[in-house]
Formats: C-alpha cells, sequence, structure tokens
C-alpha cells in the first residue's frame, strides 16, 4: 500500500511515532515551536479516544499550578550558558534528560 507517498510493502514494519505526530505540519501551524495556548491543539500528549490518559486532567493541573508558581517568584528564566543537552533514548519520549536553568529571584513589591 501507499501512505502519504511512501510505499509500505507486506511484511515490513511500521512504527507510530507520537512525538513526530504533535510536531506534524500538516495539523499544526508554526508545528515545531512551544505555543502554551495554541489552539486548536491536537496533539497526542495523553492519547487519544479510548485510550486517553485518566490522569490527564490531574497533570494539567499540577503544570498549571508549577508554571504560575515559578513564573511568580522567579524572573529572566533562561537556558544555563554552558549547558550540553542530552536527548533522552526513546522511541516514546520526545525530551531531554535534564535541563539546566538560571534564574533571578522576583523581589517582593
Amino acid at each position: 500500500m501507499e501512505l502519504s507517498g511512501q510505499t509500505i510493502q507486506a511484511g515490513d514494519q511500521v512504527i507510530s511515532w507520537v512525538g513526530a505526530a504533535n510536531r506534524d505540519h500538516a495539523q499544526f501551524e508554526r508545528a515545531d515551536e512551544f505555543i502554551s495556548d495554541r489552539k486548536p491543539n491536537r496533539h497526542m500528549g495523553f492519547g487519544f479516544g479510548i485510550h486517553f490518559c485518566l490522569g490527564a486532567p490531574l497533570a494539567r493541573l499540577e503544570a498549571r499550578v508549577v508554571l504560575h508558581t515559578l513564573l511568580q517568584r522567579m524572573e529572566h528564566i533562561k537556558l544555563a550558558p554552558e549547558a550540553e543537552l542530552e536527548p533522552i533514548q526513546s522511541a516514546f519520549v520526545f525530551g531531554v534528560k535534564e535541563y539546566p536553568i538560571q534564574f533571578n529571584e522576583r523581589q517582593a513589591d
């Protein structure tokens, strides 16, 4: 069969790479950029259909609380200048093992 111009023969192995799906230029304008308020956002980060993650609402709440707290207490957050990012070696996760930052603590008003 042919899928998006690629011929797949009987017996060929096919891997569904969810991380790649979340960067699909056919689905997302500026797909390689992190846009926190992207709408619509048809990402597959929590699965889909009957495989949708039951913990997704909790994960979203935790992220909202952490980001709000971080941004309230710190400013000028950036990647540490000498940092070398080491990718996570995985077919299922797209990311780095650690992301060292530097910041200034926000002064109380």
